[in-house]
């Protein structure tokens, strides 16, 4: 079994000017993941994603679907208790490097997000890497937006007005299931939100050079990442999880927040940029003195405008472009 490997005094930390309210993060520094550390990380966020309630007034159910090649997968509903009928869809895919599970964070920035803009929200828990590696995540993400299809009367939603978020590599997610969408039936979501994104497996962007000592995620990480994710290979898909090199015709009006201090930071500004050449309206937030994942710091103003900004895009009222 692997050891747990952090960076010790002895190695240089470069001196990161994070915001006074993201500044909790500043030792969650590795430079790998553990067998041991997925392990138990796994095992306590299942199980507080299991005891965590929703927003007050909102309602939490579980559902076991179908996932990838009928292998049974759960996903989470969230949903406004006072309300029969929610037209709008929210399908969510939660981050961890591909293998870890989503937490009792992402819960409830979900359901703060669904709770002003009545949407009806889709919480995915895809099987993870390194025991399911690429395509089965993906494969399952996109089996959930079946189900919300094929339930559409049962979850009280307009199958025209589904939306598709995701954090981190639920941002690579998200955007691969949107490729799979459009390629395999011809349709779209009606908008989609991106928050610090896994974009580009080649990892040749500059700040993918810059920071390898960042607080919550760095390139040595990310490279980590994609040899489990990839370790049996990308099957012929490469271009539905490395979005660089695909061809992003049709996607969706998107929303995408980046980092200053995230080796993540590049790609994702690269993707915009491709997406606007393509005439895909893009709003961006470029988050200054932040670093990956500053959505666990849920309770900070930090974060309360972000979830603020992200309920408007939701509801098509955050128009401009500004960064």
């Amino acid at each position: 079994m692997e050891s747990i490997k952090s960076f010790s005094k002895s190695d240089l930390m470069k001196p990161y000017d994070i915001d006074k309210e993201l500044r909790i993060l500043r030792p969650l520094r590795y430079k790998k993941y553990s067998s041991f550390r997925r392990v138990i990380f796994n095992m306590i966020f299942n199980m507080s994603l299991y005891f965590t309630k929703p927003t007050k007034g909102m309602n939490k159910k579980t559902y076991v679907i179908k996932g990838y090649q009928n292998k049974k997968i759960k996903v989470f509903v969230l949903k406004h208790k006072d309300e029969t009928k929610n037209e709008k869809g929210l399908l969510y895919l939660h981050g961890g490097g591909f293998q870890i599970e989503g937490t009792l964070v992402h819960l409830r920035m979900v359901s703060d997000m669904i709770d002003d803009s009545n949407h009806l929200a889709v919480f995915v828990k895809y099987r993870l890497a390194p025991k399911y590696p690429f395509p089965i995540g993906l494969e399952d993400c996109y089996s959930a937006y079946l189900w919300m299809i094929e339930n559409k009367d049962m979850l009280g939603i307009d199958i025209n007005q589904i939306s598709i978020a995701g954090d981190s590599a639920g941002g690579n997610l998200s955007v691969g299931v949107a490729l799979l969408v459009r390629d395999r039936l011809k349709r779209s979501f009606e908008s989609m939100l991106l928050f610090y994104p896994v974009i580009d497996h080649r990892q040749i962007s500059p700040s993918m050079k810059m920071f390898d000592d960042t607080p919550m995620w760095n390139s040595i990480l990310n490279k980590n990442m994609w040899e489990i994710y990839l370790k049996n290979g990308d099957y012929g898909m490469l271009t539905y999880t490395s979005f660089l090199i695909a061809d992003l015709k049709g996607l969706p009006t998107t929303y995408i927040e980046t980092a200053e201090y995230d080796c993540l930071r590049d790609e994702g500004i690269w993707f915009a940029e491709k997406l606007k050449s393509l005439g895909i309206k893009v709003v961006e937030r470029h988050m200054k003195n932040a670093v990956h994942g500053y959505d666990a710091v849920f309770f900070s103003q930090f974060i309360r405008k972000r979830i603020d900004e992200r309920t408007l895009f939701l509801l098509g009222r955050l128009d401009d472009e500004k960064n």
